[in-house]
């Protein structure tokens, strides 16, 4: 049920990106009102996910990141998955991160 009210209420807002960053790069915040520990972002074109980008660390709620795309990287259309400190997924597709900038995972 919650993978429905995440995925129902994942808000997406464009900001422009500044000048130096990777078209990609975007800030994902979890107001989720659980610890995110595992992030997986891949192309939209990909059937496997990338590797877990939070690494050993985990996204508390209320907290941010930077993620941070390799600079040769083209593609703009991407899906990300959110698994949480209950063992629950979140997954969004076909997120532009060419024209987004920030996430925001929301209960």
């Amino acid at each position: 049920m919650r993978k429905f009210l995440m995925a129902a209420a994942l808000s997406v807002a464009a900001i422009s990106t500044a000048a130096w960053a990777a078209a990609q790069d975007f800030t994902i915040h979890n107001n989720s009102g659980h610890a995110v520990i595992t992030l997986n972002v891949s192309p939209t074109a990909s059937n496997d996910w990338g590797p877990d980008i939070l690494g050993r660390d985990i996204l508390a709620n209320g907290e941010s990141a930077q993620i941070t795309f390799d600079r040769n990287e083209d593609h703009c259309i991407w899906d990300i998955r959110a698994t949480y400190d209950d063992g629950d997924t979140g997954d969004w597709r076909g997120i532009n991160l060419c024209e987004t900038t920030d996430i925001n995972l929301t209960p």
